[in-house]
């Protein structure tokens, strides 16, 4: 199995409309091709974690990156994985535009930094492990 990390810019900002048309068609295509991962959206910034068989996940990391929405898709993290850290999420989603100060003050001032792929790029692990912490408060 793969995981792979990635931060890209959209070409304009997304409607609410239009991430949730984006997300039910990535719940569809992800629960067939056994997808699991996480999507954060913020400012027209996207970072997300895609996982499963190889295969597939490259598929797919081809397919953003060729999708004509994205800009600047940049690669943080690609790491063969014996386990998922997102199992049950075809595709867990948060909307960090949408969050309040107080739900953002619990994630320190990290937030208030530049959210673009290049910010992303120097140190990749900041994006996995902002993935993993909005999944641990989503599940509780």
């Amino acid at each position: 199995m793969l995981s792979i990390v990635y931060a890209s810019s959209a070409v304009r900002l997304f409607t609410r409309s239009e991430l949730v048309d984006l997300l039910e068609v990535s719940h569809t295509a992800n629960n067939t091709h056994g997808i699991t991962g996480m999507l954060l959206y913020r400012g027209g910034n996207f970072i997300q974690v895609i996982e499963g068989e190889n295969e597939e996940v490259l598929q797919l990391y081809e397919n953003i990156k060729a999708d004509p929405r994205h800009k600047d898709v940049t690669l943080l993290t690609q790491d063969p994985i014996t386990t998922r850290q997102f199992p049950d999420w075809s595709m867990g989603f948060r909307n960090l535009d949408k969050m309040t100060e107080e739900e953002l003050a619990g994630y320190s001032d990290f937030l208030d930094n530049d959210f673009s792929p290049a910010f992303f790029k120097d140190k990749p692990t900041r994006a996995y492990i902002l993935l993993l912490s909005f999944k641990d408060s989503m599940t509780d």
